[in-house]
């Protein structure tokens, strides 16, 4: 007996595209030492964002909510580092938390829960 093909539990409209951007954003992005490079990461529950930002703390980063994705904005001595992140319009409304550790970044954003609508930035998870 073959397998059964699991059924599709989250479907957005324009993902594929939207990770065919994203990939190719991120290649170009090589030959520029001074920009954010990100990787993303999937699981069934959310979409997870992540970058190196050593020796920056919270208080250096500000990610805000666009209409066409996230803008993340790097502060560190002095110096300012920038990157626009389209997302497909579905995703931009999702809850979105960011963790901030021994300087990885990571934003998870989920699949289900939907953000406050007037949330402007991403907030940052409180550790208990």
């Amino acid at each position: 007996m073959g397998k059964k093909k699991k059924d599709c539990l989250f479907h957005v409209d324009g993902f594929e595209e939207w990770m065919d951007q994203f990939c190719s954003d991120s290649c170009s992005n090589f030959s520029f030492p001074n920009q954010i490079h990100i990787d993303l990461c999937e699981t069934e529950q959310e979409y997870i964002l992540e970058t190196d930002v050593p020796n920056v703390t919270e208080q250096n980063v500000v990610i805000k909510k666009m209409e066409t994705g996230l803008n993340i904005c790097i502060l560190h001595k002095n110096i300012s580092l920038q990157r626009n992140i389209p997302l497909p319009a579905t995703i931009i409304y999702k809850k979105m938390l960011a963790c901030l550790e021994n300087g990885f970044l990571a934003i998870h954003i989920s699949k289900n829960e939907v953000a406050n609508k007037h949330e402007e930035k991403v907030l940052f998870q409180i550790e208990n």
